[in-house]
């Protein structure tokens, strides 16, 4: 692969944008039974000539990069919407994100770089890493690899457009607000405190806001949200994009013709753009990596902030240093480095009881599931044939303490299934399976151990220890009364 082409594009002030592309992936993945429509999307997607590493054997990094761009702009109500192209000008970074995806031994990793994070820019010398992407996408590459020695295998990037399409396609997203809140910089106003349903205009003026404040609601006064604006965005961002991503997630592996059309709404007009290594193997990586995020669980995906300090200005600017006196900082760098190829503990199919509930108009076809889930090893109980319930897609239904068991059956199902989890499970039954009408078959994964009824093999050692990243810049101002309670969000 050749180095980048340096397209002229503007970074969009949002690290939730990470959010989007990985949602849109996996709506994409949704139809996956369809290969050939699989194949037409990622077609569609503009590629940027680029220089990325190898793939490892257990993953990759993904590089997630918002563009503020507006070369999209086509007509009067979307230059109303987004603004002139024209009139915006410089091409400075403010999202950078680290995906680091282990499909085999099912970890994600999520690491934000500020944006004030001064570095060495190959070729142009020091400055804020939010400059390096002004000169080309190869060029935040290239340092991410000199400063930190961190390898990119793929790059994606988004812009404007397709965040605001993203949310609206899913409805809305709920955020918590302490108290009323606003941005004059993006347009961000939300009178009432609480959980505040956000559509996606709404969702773009938050994710943007570095000018975050309060209303003290005794003295009727604005008072800034930030200790330092731009960490206090990336913690509120990081709880958006989790939210965000696991209702992508759910919605799309739910209702594939939903996934479609959000999948189709990210592919027209160049709204995302990839490596030009980027494929459908790729596509399904991430797939694998995501289809479990729970969006209530807010410790299904693991993110953190690269540590960094302040420091002296430089060029009469404030800028941050990174921190690699502090014991995350290293934790977090050789993460992102180290790929395990050991599947994860799984049960065997023998200690999985699974019941098949047909939600379609297909005569008879809980019956034939269920044979075949018992030719293959797995415990069965009596079908559903007469369940009046009527689905889109396949539903894998369990308790809390049973999803290493609903994980291991979303690997037999195709297309790809979701797997929900209910506070109680059947009596008796660890997994159900409700067929929707985009079931298509049980197939075998293709690394399945020949003995399908052969106890789990033990992988030595543990998964790694939550990073621990001291958030104390996100402390509500002590002038501020007892914030709302904090119900439905």
């Amino acid at each position: 692969m050749k180095s980048g082409s340096g397209s002229s594009v503007r970074t969009f002030a949002g690290r939730f944008l990470i959010a989007l592309v990985v949602g849109t992936l996996i709506m994409g993945a949704a139809v996956a039974g369809v290969n050939r429509e699989v194949d037409r999307k990622i077609d569609r997607i503009p590629r940027i000539e680029l220089t990325t590493a190898e793939e490892f054997p257990g993953g990759a990094n993904y590089l997630l990069i918002g563009s503020d761009s507006r070369d999209f702009v086509a007509n009067d109500l979307e230059l109303g919407a987004f603004g002139d192209p024209t009139d915006e000008s410089g091409k400075n970074s403010d999202t950078i994100m680290v995906v680091h995806v282990e499909p085999k031994a099912e970890r994600t990793f999520v690491v934000s770089f500020p944006r004030d994070l001064w570095v060495n820019i190959p070729g142009h010398g020091n400055s804020k890493i939010n400059a390096a992407y002004g000169y080309d996408q190869q060029t935040i590459i290239d340092t991410l690899k000199q400063n930190f020695d961190v390898d990119v295998n793929h790059y994606l990037e988004v812009n404007f457009k397709a965040f605001v399409e993203l949310v609206d396609s899913l409805g809305k997203v709920s955020v918590y607000t302490p108290y009323p809140t606003r941005d004059e910089k993006t347009g961000l106003d939300l009178p009432n405190a609480g959980c505040n349903a956000l559509d996606g205009e709404q969702s773009l003026q938050w994710v943007r806001s570095r000018f975050h404040e309060y209303l003290n609601p005794e003295t009727g006064r604005w008072i800034s949200a930030d200790i330092i604006p731009d960490f206090g965005r990336i913690a509120r961002q990081q709880e958006f994009m989790r939210r965000l991503a696991g209702l992508a997630v759910q919605k799309s592996l739910a209702n594939p013709f939903t996934a479609n059309l959000v999948a189709d709404h990210m592919v027209n007009g160049g709204n995302l753009k990839a490596d030009d290594a980027f494929d459908k193997g790729s596509v399904f990586s991430l797939l694998g990596a995501f289809r479990t995020l729970d969006p209530e669980d807010t410790s299904s995906l693991e993110m953190v902030t690269l540590p960094s300090k302040p420091g002296p200005n430089q060029g009469g600017l404030q800028v941050l240093y990174a921190d690699t006196t502090n014991p995350a900082f290293d934790q977090i760098i050789q993460r992102l480095r180290t790929f395990d190829t050991t599947p994860r503990p799984a049960p065997a199919p023998a200690e999985i009881t699974v019941q098949v509930v047909n939600a379609t108009n297909r005569a008879d076809l809980a019956v034939a599931v269920t044979e075949q889930l018992k030719d293959l090893g797995f415990n069965t109980v009596e079908p559903i044939e007469s369940s009046k319930e009527r689905i889109p897609g396949v539903e894998l239904r369990v308790s809390p303490d049973q999803r290493a068991k609903g994980n291991l059956l979303l690997r037999y199902i195709e297309p790809a299934a979701q797997l929900t989890v209910l506070p109680t499970a059947t009596p008796g039954v660890d997994v159900t399976i409700v067929l929707g009408k985009s079931f298509g078959a049980i197939a075998v994964p293709a690394d399945a151990t020949a003995d399908e009824t052969a106890p789990p093999v033990e992988v030595p050692g543990a998964d790694p220890a939550p990073i621990d990243v001291p958030a104390t810049i996100t402390t509500l101002p002590a002038s501020l009364p007892e914030p709302a309670p904090r119900i439905g969000c």
